[in-house]
């Protein structure tokens, strides 16, 4: 068994693990052999720090195989370590774990969003290349983001997470911005996009790290243009690409 020449520890790092063995030896104890040789090649990676520790593998082509699949003649294990993926991974457990957890509606309603389509399957499977949003569908969600609604946690989840993103993940390119978005349910059972009923309130609350919150002028009923009734709420919104230079 060797490694093959296509290893490359890049932006996304693929281990290619090139099976040359005989096919006349194709019996269950050496395919576990090769099996195990492949995983420790993995992991003996992700503990030099070389390679993060979200992946998919695939065996001879095939997504998810078990690496006991693989052909012992000419056959290939690779592992796919992404790190838009990781971010991704990272970032949406960050944000649920700063939010507000009253009734702990707001912390079930964010969702992964991958190339514009709700994201169901494991982080660890965005493809490379994709434009990932993570975002919060309560109707309320962009008044804690601009630290226009008193909560006992820091306000302004979206963009303090896209600054620890861009320490942590280096190679990951993070943006906030908000967001129209259309179909599905909030945690509540709530429409998305939900439309205001009536003008939306300016609160005059300001929020920073060191001070925490005060009022900067008495409450009043915004000129806004998209803050007006009939109008769509839009979701702060937290943009995930790759790097590429």
């Amino acid at each position: 068994m060797r490694r093959s020449n296509a290893v490359q520890w890049a932006n996304v790092l693929a281990g290619q693990i090139a099976v040359n063995t005989a096919s006349t030896l194709s019996s269950p104890a050496l395919h576990a052999l090769v099996a195990q040789e492949c995983r420790d090649l993995r992991d003996q990676a992700i503990q030099q720090g070389a390679a993060p520790d979200t992946y998919v593998t695939r065996v001879d082509g095939f997504l998810d195989r078990p690496e006991e699949e693989v052909r012992l003649d000419q056959g290939l294990v690779t592992y796919i370590f992404s790190d838009l993926a990781q971010a991704a991974n990272w970032a949406l457990a960050e944000c649920q774990k700063r939010s507000p957890v009253k009734s702990g509606d707001f912390r079930k309603s964010w969702r992964i969003l991958v190339n514009g389509k709700e994201w169901t399957n494991p982080a660890a499977t965005i493809p490379m290349g994709s434009e990932v949003w993570i975002v919060n569908t309560m109707p309320y969600a962009r008044k804690i983001e601009v630290g226009g609604m008193q909560i006992r946690t820091d306000p302004k989840i979206v963009e303090a997470v896209r600054q620890t993103v861009g320490r942590r993940f280096p190679r990951v390119q993070a943006a906030r911005t908000f967001k129209a978005l259309s179909g599905g349910r909030d945690a509540r059972g709530g429409p998305v996009p939900y439309v205001l009923k009536q003008s939306g309130m300016s609160s005059g609350l300001s929020w920073t790290k060191k001070g925490g919150w005060s009022r900067k002028h008495n409450s009043y009923t915004s000129r806004r243009k998209d803050r007006q009734a009939g109008q769509q709420v839009l979701y702060p919104t937290l943009i995930l690409t790759e790097r590429t230079s």
